[in-house]
């Protein structure tokens, strides 16, 4: 009896590996061009060392050679100086497509699916049919492991090639070399700029990259200290889905729903286990794994309805307000913009059960082109994304705002705006939404897109604030130009027509300018750095402020102050002064001194002044209304009186008519 066409059909049918199918479908990794293939490859190769060294608490020290093999091959070595990897699970890490140890844990980190660097030996085999070499060495160990190997794409398991030992100046970390058809070019897409903006986010890492040419590029690091290593976290409720909650009870093992809910979901207190199970009509008692069906999804509807905690910041790496601007700062310095913004930090939320973060800097001014679109630097995880940006959704958060309203150009009010500034915007997250394997841009997500947009809106605010503060302090300095340049020379002939002295205008000056300025630099003295504010008491009256300053927190223990503050908070690297009453047209200084090799600049201190309006002070910020500092009594007594004009009992302001009259009086004379 012949064969029927479905019993021929049948017989073609076949599994195939993972490997293999990402061999034949290579672009959904980022192997489908010379370029992007050693992008790839350069990004999984720093991802995978920066983890290491991180899980390890190590000052990563991570170095990327890239040199010519052939007329259009390159060969590439990404050395780290992390903990190694033992020898039994080299061929594994490198040879294996989905392979690791990320995927099922619920903490950020830079890869998880186990696809990263064993596709990049994948696509090394494929092109030039070369093994990679891989070099490893713990510190248990004298001597490092060499393994040479390829990757079988229908077994999708490694070959070793060869197996040998040697000996390594450094006391562990691994090696990888491979020969891949490749082609290097700087640009917006290329290794260069990749490690660019890893040095941003990862202020913590050296990093070195060698080009085709011999061109050396170093990024120093901006920091000492290695972030806090992200702890696991159940799962939040909000944003679960079915089948995500019915794999989770059917794996927890309790005894009861009641036990499990508190035990196995972030977020859940005992109060809102009761409240889910009186929403979800459960006694408590049964069985997590009992629970289906339309009892499933009453619970999780009521785990939706009910008031939870927030979720926990535990699980994530934050950059940090204080790590973006000295990350930025290091590697724009040739730049020196003329602001930076204050960074922000959104708390997290939850999408999906995992929970995410938003952060954004921003700088304006200096060398950045006035005339070009401004620059948009993304990240996820730590991690710069180069490609797909039109497909992102923080592309289109930035789009979408109207940046008119914050003082840039953009035609229509959609669409990048003009202007010299620079935006990072972070997302990070246990779980980033991506749009593929290749990990380029991050897929639309309302929950995602609103923290964006927030914290898009809040850095603009600030770039708004300083821009009408500019604006401000030139017309201010360009109406006190014109001041002393006019008025001498008018008193000066006024004077002469009716025979009297030129008489002292600085009462007169200072009644016209009306604002309290602070002037701050930096300069280089015999003792370290110093950073000095000038304030000058631009106003009609008499004055007693209240100054404040902000400085980087680990920078703190080694400033010095002159003169004395009268409080400090060292954890928040702040300082406050009541100063000496300034009578119109007086001048103090703060200094605050660093020793020299500190890495500080007098942008990075923040002056605060306290019972001033926001317009009648140039040079420096009102006391924001949050901080939780013990006033001097002076400036209580004025709020509990009801203003400004009250923070002196006793303090008067100047009769300028009376002052004439005396003039008048003594020309007289």
């Amino acid at each position: 009896m012949p064969r029927t066409l479905a019993e021929e059909l049948a017989s073609k049918q076949r599994e195939i590996s993972v490997a293999e199918f990402f061999e034949r479908n290579r672009q959904i990794l980022g192997f489908d061009n010379p370029l992007r293939a050693l992008l790839t490859t350069v990004k999984e190769g720093v991802d995978n060392a920066l983890d290491a060294c991180e899980e390890a608490r190590v000052l990563p020290d991570i170095t990327v050679e890239i040199a010519k093999a052939g007329p259009d091959r390159l060969q590439v070595v990404i050395a780290d100086n992390g903990p190694g990897i033992l020898k039994r699970e080299i061929p594994n890490v490198f040879g294996r497509l989905l392979y690791g140890s990320r995927f099922h844990a619920n903490r950020q980190s830079r890869g998880q699916q186990g696809i990263g660097i064993s596709a990049a030996v994948l696509y090394a085999g494929l092109t030039t049919a070369r093994p990679v070499k891989i070099v490893s060495k713990v510190r248990e160990e004298e001597a490092a492991h060499v393994l040479e190997l390829l990757l079988d794409t229908q077994k999708n398991l490694p070959k070793v090639v060869s197996d040998d030992l040697t000996l390594w100046d450094r006391e562990s970390g691994t090696s990888i070399a491979l020969v891949l058809k490749a082609k290097y070019q700087r640009g917006r897409q290329s290794p260069f700029e990749y490690l660019r903006g890893t040095a941003i986010v990862n202020p913590h890492a050296r990093l070195v990259l060698v080009e085709p040419d011999g061109t050396r590029i170093t990024y120093e690091r901006a920091s000492t200290e290695v972030p806090p290593l992200p702890k696991e976290v159940a799962p939040h409720p909000y944003g679960l889905e079915l089948g995500e909650l019915s794999y989770r009870l059917k794996s927890a093992g309790g005894k009861s729903i009641a036990d499990t809910l508190g035990k196995q979901f972030a977020g859940v207190t005992p109060r809102a286990v009761t409240e889910i199970l009186a929403r979800a009509k459960l006694s408590g008692k049964e069985a997590p794994a009992s629970i289906h069906g339309e009892e499933l999804e009453g619970l999780l509807a009521a785990m939706h309805a009910v008031r939870l905690l927030p979720p926990s910041a535990e699980s994530l790496s934050p950059i940090g307000p204080i790590l973006i601007k000295r990350g930025l700062r290091n590697v724009l310095g040739d730049v020196r913009p003329d602001f930076y913004a204050p960074p922000v930090s959104r708390p997290p939320k939850v999408r999906g059960g995992f929970p995410f973060l938003v952060e954004v800097g921003l700088v304006y001014g200096g060398g950045l082109p006035p005339d070009q679109p401004i620059q948009l630097l993304r990240f996820a995880n730590r991690v710069p994304l180069l490609f797909q940006q039109g497909a992102c959704a923080i592309t289109n958060a930035v789009q979408n705002l109207d940046w008119r309203r914050y003082g840039l150009e953009q035609k229509g009010g959609a669409g990048l705006p003009t202007g010299p500034a620079l935006l990072l915007v972070h997302v990070a997250s246990t779980k980033i939404p991506f749009t593929s394997e290749a990990k380029e841009a991050v897929a639309e997500d309302p929950e995602v897109d609103r923290e964006i947009t927030l914290a898009l809106q809040t850095a603009a605010r600030h770039l708004k604030t300083h821009l009408s503060r500019r604006n401000r302090r030139a017309l201010a300095q360009e109406k006190f130009d014109i001041i002393l340049r006019i008025l001498p020379k008018l008193a000066e002939k006024t004077s002469g027509i009716v025979g009297k002295p030129v008489p002292d205008l600085t009462p007169v000056i200072t009644r016209i300018m009306d604002v309290v300025n602070i002037d701050g630099a930096l300069e280089k003295g015999p003792s370290g750095l110093l950073v000095r504010a000038d304030l000058t008491n631009y106003t009609p009256r008499a004055r007693v402020l209240e100054l404040f300053v902000e400085l980087p927190a680990e920078s703190f223990p080694t400033a010095r102050f002159d003169p004395t503050p009268d409080g400090t908070d060292a954890e928040l690297g702040r300082a406050w002064w009541t100063l000496p009453k300034l009578a119109p047209s007086g001048k103090t200084r703060i200094t605050v001194t660093f020793p020299a090799a500190t890495e500080i600049d007098a942008s990075d201190l923040s002056w605060y002044v306290a019972g001033v309006d926001e317009a009648h002070l140039l040079g420096g910020e009102p006391l924001p209304g949050d901080w939780d500092v013990r006033l001097p009594r002076a400036v209580i007594e004025a709020a509990e009186t009801g203003g400004e004009d009250a923070v002196l009992a006793g303090e008067s302001e100047v009769d300028y008519d009376a002052a004439e009259a005396r003039a008048n009086a003594d020309d007289d004379e």
